[in-house]
């Protein structure tokens, strides 16, 4: 390849393309046109390879680059091949037009794969689109765009599409609908009707009923039957059934044990969990006690046991019974033991009366007993500011 120009400044403008080329090729050219910013050139076809090669080595020009190669239907003038050329060192684009020889029967042009290598694969996808016959070309087989034995060329005008032709579609065909004689029903659809239901349809609508139907019911044999006319069959189907239903009888018996236990494990639970409910509440009702015995009583009492259960439960534990007793004065002594031998009373009643509390009832409790421990522990404070108060009142007396 020859020297190509290094600067954009110094590109040849299109009629100097033109004149150039013409005198390289002489009638090879035949005319010239600028359209939609490109400059294009019509070649003769037997100017057609030679027009390429000196696009590309003439110093001046420099056109390097293949950009790209399309086919035309020029209808009853046959067809045209159109190639596009770009030079990376003037940044010109140029655009060689042909007519292809041998008309719509046998289009044929030379092929420009030995002086651009990007022709090869365009101008197998224009003989696979067009039909054009590039001679020279290393293999325009087998087809890359449609399958082999594809009949005509689908970018052509005379290509009749696939739902034009008057022929059968390949395809399986849709069912109609017969009537009870085997008839054809021919129904005129209307606008917005479905077509349908076809036999295939209804088939399939047997088949599913079919498959999800219920299980049939089983026959008892008639009370008053002969056993002279019994069917053998259905003595065996009723000897059948006996048998499974002697084993079915069984069956109940074997797991009635295993009920019976089941049930007693669960009984045992719920005893021994309500014990441990009432051992916890009477031990929350003795320290209760042992603190009131002590002088930290609230100021009411709950109404009912499991108010005081659920209000020992929500008050924090502060001290332990046995520090609570030195604090208690001397003559705290009978109260605390009558103390005492209350809480074990409410004890005992708690734990009678465990089984038979509800969770609404236990709910009710707590509320109650949080209100009322809010009460109090209001109270106290109110007594403390007033004292506060009252002592501030009287050191200012004194001053």
């Amino acid at each position: 390849m020859s020297e190509v120009l290094a600067h954009r400044s110094r590109a040849l403008t299109p009629a100097e393309t033109e004149e150039l080329l013409r005198d390289r090729l002489g009638d090879g050219v035949l005319r010239s046109v600028v359209e939609y910013g490109m400059f294009t050139l019509w070649i003769d076809p037997s100017a057609w390879v030679e027009a390429a090669t000196r696009c590309r080595d003439e110093r001046l020009l420099g056109y390097d680059m293949f950009d790209s190669l399309f086919g035309v239907d020029a209808r009853e003038a046959g067809f045209d091949v159109v190639a596009v050329l770009y030079s990376t060192s003037t940044g010109n684009r140029i655009v060689l037009r042909v007519r292809c020889e041998g008309g719509r029967d046998a289009p044929t042009l030379p092929s420009l794969s030995e002086v651009y290598r990007g022709a090869n694969w365009m101008e197998r996808e224009t003989f696979d689109m067009f039909g054009v016959d590039f001679t020279g070309h290393p293999g325009l087989e087998p087809r890359i765009l449609t399958v082999e034995n594809f009949e005509g060329f689908p970018l052509r005008k005379d290509f009749h599409l696939a739902a034009r032709v008057a022929k059968p579609w390949p395809g399986v065909a849709e069912p109609v609908e017969l009537d009870e004689e085997g008839n054809v029903i021919e129904r005129e659809v209307g606008l917005g009707d479905a077509p349908g239901p076809y036999e295939l349809d209804k088939a399939m609508a047997a088949q599913a009923q079919q498959v999800n139907a219920p299980p049939a019911p089983a026959v008892q044999p008639e009370a008053g039957a002969d056993d002279d006319d019994a069917d053998p069959s259905a003595e065996v189907t009723a000897s059948a059934t006996a048998t499974g239903a002697t084993a079915g009888s069984d069956a109940p018996a074997a797991q009635a044990p295993v009920d019976e236990d089941r049930a007693a494990r669960a009984k045992a639970k719920a005893d021994e969990r309500r014990r441990k409910q009432a051992e916890a509440r009477a031990a929350k009702a003795k320290a209760r006690a042992e603190r009131a015995a002590g002088g930290e009583a609230p100021d009411a009492a709950p109404p009912s046991d499991t108010a005081a259960d659920t209000t020992a439960a929500d008050e924090p534990t502060t001290s332990a019974p046995a520090e609570a007793a030195p604090g208690a004065s001397p003559d705290a002594g009978p109260d605390a033991g009558a103390t005492e031998e209350a809480s074990d009373d409410a004890a005992g009643t708690d734990a009678s009366s465990a089984a038979t509390s509800t969770p609404e009832d236990d709910r009710a409790a707590r509320a109650k007993a949080k209100a009322e421990e809010r009460r109090r522990k209001q109270a106290e404070l109110r007594a403390a500011r007033a004292k506060a108060r009252a002592d501030r009142e009287d050191g200012e007396d004194d001053a």
